[in-house]
C-alpha cells in the first residue's frame, strides 16, 4: 500500500447535455465504465438540455494509473434513454475518454459529441470535465467517519431500474426494494384520496348506469389493489378521506431510482367494473435529484388532479372550462422512519394522526380484486 499521496481518484464530472430531443416519457442515464467497474448517473428528464450535475469517481494508486496510461485503458461513457412506462432501454450514443488527458489540475469543462448517436439530426453532446484527485480517505485518520461529496457507487450504478421490484416480506410486514444488505432504511409510502368535484362531467348521455349506482376510487400501490368507501352522489360526492400505506425497506438513492423508473400512479373513478375516468400522479417528484429533505421531514406530491374519461375522442365530450373539469384531490407522502423503528405488520405512526382520515395498512397484501374495465376498453 503506498502513502496517502499515492492514492488517487479519477473523477469524471457529467454536468449537462445539449441538443437532445424532448421526450416526456423518457429519462436519460449515463453509464461510465473503467477497468471493468461501472458507475452511473441518476435518471434525469429527457429534454433539450438535461442537467446531470453528477461526479463519478474510481479509486486507484499512481502505479496502476501509470499502467493504465501505458495500456491506453479508456473510460467509456454510454448514454441511454429509458422509457418510464415500459422501462425499455435504448442506447443513444457513447463517448470514449482518453485517460492520458486526465490531469491533477482542474480543467475547463468541454463539450463531447455522442458517437454513433441515434439522434442524428440534433447531434447531442455532453459537457464533461476530468480531474485526478488525491484520495485523502487513505490517510492516517481515514478510519474516522467524515463527510464526503456524494459520489456514485458501483453497487448503485450496476442496478438496473427495470429490475428493481418490491418484494414482500410477509413476516416483517414490509416491501424490500433493492439489495437487503445495502437498503435497510424504513420508509412509509401513503396515498390519500381526500375529495372530488364535478364528477358528473364524466358521464356521457349514452352511458347506461345501474339503477342504484355506487361509485368509488381505485388504484394500485406496490401491487396492492385499493378502493375507497363507495358513494352515490356524483354532483356532491361525500366520502371520508382515506389513507392507504405501505412500509418499504430500502435506501434513499435506490428509492430515487425506483420512483423515477416507475409508471405514474393511476387513480380511477369506477362504477361496478367500469372506469369512468382516471388521472395520473408522478411518484418521481417525491425524491428530487440532490434533495435530502426526507431526512428532516416527510415529502409529498399533492393537488387536485383532472380526471380524463377513457377514449375521450370517441365519446365526443364537449370541452369544459378548467373550473368545471372533474377533479380528485390526492396526496402522496413518503416519510422515513427513525433508525430505531422496527419493521412490523402495522404502521404505528398513523395511529396518532389527528386529522379525520381513515387509515389502511397494506403490508402484508390486501386481497386482490380485478382492476376496473374502461367504459370502452381500448383494443
Amino acid at each position: 500500500m503506498g502513502s496517502k499521496s499515492d492514492q488517487l481518484l479519477i473523477v469524471v464530472s457529467i454536468l449537462e447535455g445539449r441538443h437532445f430531443p424532448k421526450r416526456p416519457r423518457h429519462v436519460l442515464v449515463v453509464e461510465a465504465r473503467f477497468d471493468g467497474e461501472q458507475l452511473a448517473t441518476d435518471p434525469v428528464d429527457h429534454r433539450e438540455q438535461p442537467q446531470f450535475s453528477t461526479e463519478l469517481a474510481w479509486e486507484l494508486d499512481r502505479k496502476a494509473l501509470h499502467q493504465h496510461r501505458l495500456q491506453r485503458t479508456p473510460i467509456k461513457l454510454q448514454c441511454f434513454a429509458v422509457d418510464s412506462l415500459t422501462s425499455a432501454k435504448m442506447l443513444v450514443g457513447y463517448i470514449i475518454l482518453d485517460l492520458r488527458s486526465v490531469q491533477e489540475l482542474k480543467q475547463v469543462p468541454k463539450w463531447y459529441p455522442l458517437l454513433s448517436s441515434k439522434y442524428t439530426k440534433s447531434k447531442p453532446a455532453l459537457l464533461l470535465s476530468l480531474l485526478l484527485e488525491t484520495d485523502y480517505k487513505h490517510s492516517a485518520d481515514g478510519f474516522k467517519a467524515k463527510e464526503a461529496p456524494p459520489r456514485a457507487t458501483p453497487l448503485l450504478s450496476n442496478l438496473d431500474p427495470s429490475k428493481l421490484l418490491p418484494l414482500l416480506n410477509e413476516e416483517e410486514g414490509y416491501h424490500q426494494i433493492g439489495p437487503p444488505d445495502y437498503c435497510s432504511d424504513i420508509y412509509v409510502l401513503s396515498v390519500t384520496v381526500a375529495f372530488a368535484a364535478q364528477l358528473e362531467q364524466l358521464i356521457p348521455s349514452t352511458l347506461k348506469l345501474p339503477e342504484e349506482p355506487e361509485f368509488f376510487f381505485y388504484y394500485t400501490l406496490l401491487g396492492n389493489d385499493v378502493t375507497n368507501e363507495p358513494f352515490t352522489d356524483l354532483i356532491s360526492p361525500n366520502f371520508e378521506p382515506e389513507r392507504a400505506s405501505v412500509k418499504i425497506r430500502s435506501s434513499l438513492e435506490v428509492l430515487r431510482v425506483f420512483f423515477a423508473a416507475q409508471q405514474n400512479l393511476q387513480i380511477h373513478l369506477c362504477c361496478a367494473d367500469q372506469s369512468l375516468g382516471s388521472t395520473e400522479v408522478s411518484l418521481a417528484g417525491l425524491l428530487k435529484k440532490g434533495s435530502a429533505d426526507i431526512e428532516q421531514q416527510p415529502v409529498a406530491v399533492e393537488g387536485a388532479f383532472v380526471l380524463i374519461p377513457p377514449n375521450r375522442a370517441k365519446q365526443k365530450l364537449p370541452s369544459v372550462p378548467l373550473e368545471l373539469q372533474p377533479t380528485v384531490g390526492v396526496s402522496v407522502t413518503l416519510r422515513k422512519e427513525p433508525v430505531n423503528a422496527q419493521p412490523s405488520a402495522s404502521v404505528q405512526a398513523d395511529a396518532v394522526v389527528q386529522t379525520p382520515i381513515k387509515k389502511r395498512v397494506l403490508s402484508p397484501l390486501l386481497p386482490k380484486s380485478p382492476p376496473p374495465h374502461t367504459a370502452s376498453p381500448p383494443r
